[in-house]
Formats: C-alpha cells, structure tokens, sequence
C-alpha cells in the first residue's frame, strides 16, 4: 500500500530542537536511532531562559522543529514566529520526562519522524504527540 504523499516518505526528513527541559541524553537517543536533534541543553545553552519566540525564531533559523511541551505559553511564540517550520507539543501527561516517559517520547518521535505528516519541518506545522 503505497503511503500518501509526504507521509511515509524518506525524501522528506525533519531535524529537531528539544526545548530546554527535555534532557540532553534524548537529543542522543533520536540521533542514534536516525532524526537528526539537537537539544538547547546540550547544543545552544544560549537558548536556556530565553522566550518561546526566541526559541521558536532560532529553530526556524536553524531548520529545525521544536519539541515543547508548553503548551500554555508556545501558542503566542507561533504567532510572534509566522515563519517557522514546525511545533511538536508533547502532552506531559502522556509523554512525561521520567526515564520510561522520555523512552516513550523518543519512540514516539522516531515513529513520527518516519511517517512525517505533510509540511512538518518546511511549513508552519503544529503538531501533537
């Protein structure tokens, strides 16, 4: 069965940004199993403390999505950023930041990354996990 277009497909790829409270060892993960992340922890400590719409302009900036779990305060960061690639909220109460829930996130992610939804990574897409 052949999987719609932009989903499924390996001519699309996404490259990540994991917003600040996400440890550095998940950017390790994602990379290890093929999605190309980076985490602001790790690899732009001079994200931490900044605005979501700094965070959010730099991702663009950088062609990279970002993985946030802040939901209450991202959505102004998308209006202030028209032109970014991509927003992946992840539910903390799904996907919460203990070492079983940041498996289940990197999971989550990797099969996202697989089966990329149309524009995520080129267009502002927002998408939930």
């Amino acid at each position: 069965m052949a999987a719609a277009p932009g989903i499924g497909s390996t001519a699309v790829t996404v490259r990540l940004l994991l917003d600040e409270h996400y440890p550095p060892y998940l950017a390790v993960m994602l990379t290890n199993q093929g999605v190309d992340t980076v985490a602001i922890l790790s690899d732009h400590p001079e994200l931490l403390g900044a605005t979501d719409a700094v965070v959010l302009q730099t991702a663009a900036d950088l062609g990279r999505v970002v993985v946030t779990e802040d939901v209450s305060t991202f959505p102004a960061a998308v209006a202030a950023v028209p032109d970014h690639i991509g927003v992946i909220y992840c539910r903390s109460r799904v996907y919460h930041r203990s070492p079983d829930g940041i498996g289940r996130i990197a999971a989550a992610l990797v099969e996202l990354a697989q089966n990329l939804p149309p524009g995520l990574g080129t267009q502002p897409v927002i998408w939930w996990l």
